[in-house]
Formats: C-alpha cells, structure tokens, sequence
C-alpha cells in the first residue's frame, strides 16, 4: 500500500509541474497529491508500547555506561601505578602514588613543594606507606616518638607514628601505622596529611585519595 500511494504521490506532483492528463488541471493534480500525503502518512506503521518501552530501555542504558565511563559523573582517580621487577631476584615491588592538591611554601633552598604518598609493597619489606616532597626535611625518625597527623574525610584527626628512611633521606617519612594508614585511603576520598618540617613547622598537605585500588 504505501509503495501504490507513493507512486500516486509522485505523479500528481508531476502533474502539478505540468498537466498531462485531459481536462485534469494543476489544482486537480494538487488535490491528488495532497490525498496520497495524507493516505502515506497513515499507512505509516506506528511504535507501539512494547518499542517505545524498548527504546527507553536503551537511552537509560546509554546513559549509565556515560556515567560508568571516564567523561561520565564517576570519580576520577588520580593515583598512578607501576611496579619495579628486581632481575636478580625475580620478584616484583608494587607502586600506588599520588600527589597533593596543593603546595607548600619552605625556606631556602627548598622552596615550594608538593607532596606525594606512596604505597608499596615489596617481598622484602611489606606493605609501606610514605609521605615525601622532593626537598625538604620532614622531622621524623626512628629514635624519638615521631608523630603525622592525619584526616580522612570528615573523620577525626588521627595521630601516627612515621620514621626515617633507612638510607637517611630526610625528605621521605615512613608511616608506622601503615595497614591503617593504608585501610583510610581506601576508603576516604580526601586525606589531609600534616607533618613537622625542619625550621617551618607543621605543614599540611591535602590529597584527593578517591579510587584506591590496592589488595
């Protein structure tokens, strides 16, 4: 049916260009094609309840993979991995690093700095979990009681014991507590990390820790 009426279609429009059927005018050949429109337009199948509901089904699901995707509303995560293969032993350290929102201002020759937590985990030592900055001194070490104090979320503010680096680096702190250290990062989506730095006092770094993934 709607082939027949769209060659009738057709051919009146034609006929309203130019007549070609006896006493037949231009408005007769209008009236033709007007009746065909019409008659096309109903022979039209129309969506029933079952496609529109179908087609709902289908934006709703486009919708969530947009959300579920990176350019979606989900939570970026802004920490890096990697991980280190030692060739002489075969094994493998695991690295999670993030750095801070913001920097702080030390004194010369340090300078503005940002800060980084790390997490890692190595056959060797375990689990770690550290606060650095390129340079500076962070006043923590191994033969006094050392303290970071640190906020997840809206939590309380936990106090944390940190030591010094084996190899004497004093621009990176060890966490002691570094299972609960490691337990709020995974959970929290902003930490706010202070600890005491030589001549400067206690400064503060805040991390955006949303979207750790580490077991």
């Amino acid at each position: 049916m709607m082939g027949l009426l769209t060659l009738v279609f057709l051919a009146a429009v034609i006929g309203i260009v130019k007549p070609y059927i006896g006493q037949l005018k231009r408005k007769h050949f209008g009236g033709i094609a007007a009746a065909a429109f019409v008659g096309m337009m109903i022979a039209v199948p129309q969506p029933t309840g079952k496609d529109v509901a179908e087609n709902d089904r289908g934006d709703t699901a486009a919708v969530a993979a947009k959300d579920a995707s990176p350019d979606g509303d989900a939570v970026r995560s802004k920490w890096s991995y990697n991980a280190q293969k030692d060739e002489m032993r075969g094994t493998e350290s695991r690295y999670a690093e993030l750095t801070s929102e913001n920097e702080i201002d030390l004194d010369f020759p340090y300078g503005r700095q940002g800060g980084r937590l790390t997490v890692r985990q190595n056959p060797e030592n375990g689990l770690d979990v550290m606060l650095s900055v390129e340079s500076g001194q962070i006043l923590c070490n191994s033969f006094g009681d050392s303290r970071v104090s640190v906020k997840f979320d809206n939590g309380p503010v936990q106090s944390m014991g940190c030591t010094d680096s084996s190899d004497g680096s004093n621009n990176v702190a060890f966490f002691t507590n570094q299972t609960r250290m490691l337990a709020g990062l995974k959970k929290a989506k902003r930490t706010v990390v202070e600890a005491e730095f030589f001549q400067m006092g206690r400064q503060q770094f805040v991390f955006e820790t949303a979207g750790l993934e580490w077991k």
